[in-house]
């Protein structure tokens, strides 16, 4: 999202003229769906399973604001470049100073380029309050220090701006991780994608309940996972990029275009979304949700969770870990705040033990945490205690506890912990 401080010096003239020039294009060039929070233009896109299609062969036109905060458009350029030779860039690097003017100026002649960056709330201001752009929802894969890419409404081509956004979310090369999931029926595997779906397609609603969460899955506070453009009001096109597990776990990532809306601004995006679930009671429930991660974390976690064995033959469950480190909700560590927290040994071992932390949202209530991360320990090869120094936060409530994953795919989990350290 933008930064309130003005870096860009324009006059009030040009903004105005500029608010002017896009409402006059938008009255002509698309009709606006404020029920659904999506865009019609007067060139439909056309929907494609290739969501890559347009830019194969298509051509775009790309306005890029001058500035140090801006993400390196070099090496964006060349990947765009080698992903799609085909397609016809037509790149143009504006001097931030003069950025609004020349919009300004192009606006008046009816020619717009498809997609823009700006860095500033002064060059992203107008094109939100004339209501003529879709705001990139998602940092993108080549990230920026601040700044925010804008799909222009009036621009030619429009197929190709929106598969450039989604471009900008996801790699066209990316392959799914080379895991099996022999070990899951195909009844397991389509009741627990099911229960996933119900679970993301219910976020907008109180976590509490929502059907298809597990009961021992950790609370988060919704606003948290709610965009900076405001309420969610579509999230559509869901697709399991992969799942693995057992007849006890499922892992499994999946994908949604989410559209969003907030005031005069309309935002949509590619999310990615990692899940665990667990099989109790003949029921596939979601134990942990990432509704929004970056492929980097997807690849620890992937990581992770396909070094267990997942064994077909069901074991004995895990015994529940029992922590050693007490909450301490007054210490004082110097940052970075490395501290060791500790618990008993299970008898025997599980497969792996799995810490689980969250971070407090300042409102005050229980359920306001931050969305969860998980920290994989390998159990020691011997001694009863188990061990592990961590990163914790400074100045705000953070919580933890520990999984006891078995190699059947079984988990118990501890209680919770709760620190508060100070400086």
């Amino acid at each position: 999202m933008l930064g309130a401080s003005v870096g860009t010096e324009c006059s009030v003239r040009d903004f105005s003229r500029l608010v002017r020039s896009l409402a006059r294009l938008c009255c002509i060039g698309f009709l606006m769906c404020s029920s659904l929070g999506v865009v019609a233009w007067g060139q439909q896109p056309v929907a494609s399973a290739d969501p890559f299609a347009s830019l194969r062969t298509g051509s775009l036109t790309v306005w890029y604001s001058d500035s140090s905060r801006a993400p390196n458009w070099a090496a964006a350029g060349r990947s765009l470049v080698a992903d799609f030779p085909q397609l016809q860039v037509n790149f143009r690097l504006v001097a931030a100073q003069d950025f609004i003017f020349e919009l300004t100026s192009t606006a008046a002649h009816g020619s717009l380029p498809d997609v823009v960056f700006v860095d500033n709330w002064g060059q992203g201001a107008p094109l939100i309050e004339s209501q003529s752009v879709v705001e990139l929802l998602w940092p993108s894969r080549f990230p920026a220090l601040r700044g925010t890419w804008f799909l222009m409404m009036q621009g030619a081509h429009p197929s190709t701006a929106l598969a450039f956004l989604h471009w900008l979310n996801d790699d066209p090369h990316w392959t799914a991780p080379q895991l099996s999931s022999s070990a899951m029926s195909t009844i397991d595997r389509e009741q627990s994608t099911a229960s996933a779906l119900i679970a993301l397609k219910n976020l907008a609603q109180d976590i509490r309940t929502n059907p298809a969460i597990d009961p021992d899955a950790a609370l988060f506070d919704l606003p948290s996972i709610g965009t900076g453009c405001g309420n969610i009001v579509a999230m559509v096109n869901h697709s399991v990029r992969f799942i693995f597990g057992n007849e006890k776990i499922a892992i499994m990532e999946i994908t949604y275009e989410e559209n969003a809306r907030g005031g005069q601004v309309i935002c949509s995006g590619l999310v990615h979304s990692f899940l665990v679930l667990r099989k109790r009671m003949n029921e596939w429930k979601v134990l942990y949700l990432m509704p929004r991660i970056p492929d980097i974390s997807t690849a620890s976690l992937v990581k992770g969770f396909s070094s267990l064995p997942y064994e077909k033959t069901q074991g004995r469950a895990p015994a529940v870990p029992s922590l050693i480190t007490q909450q301490d909700a007054s210490q004082k560590l110097v940052p970075p705040a490395w501290y060791d927290i500790s618990w008993h040994q299970n008898q025997p071992p599980p497969a792996a033990y799995i810490v689980e932390r969250q971070v407090a949202n300042p409102r005050g209530k229980d359920e306001n945490w931050g969305q969860p991360s998980l920290t994989f320990v390998n159990p020691p090869q011997s001694g009863d205690v188990v061990s592990s120094t961590m990163i914790f936060a400074i100045g705000v409530p953070e919580r933890w506890r520990v999984w006891a994953v078995g190699k059947d795919g079984q988990i118990a989990l501890s209680e919770w912990r709760t620190v508060n350290f100070t400086n």
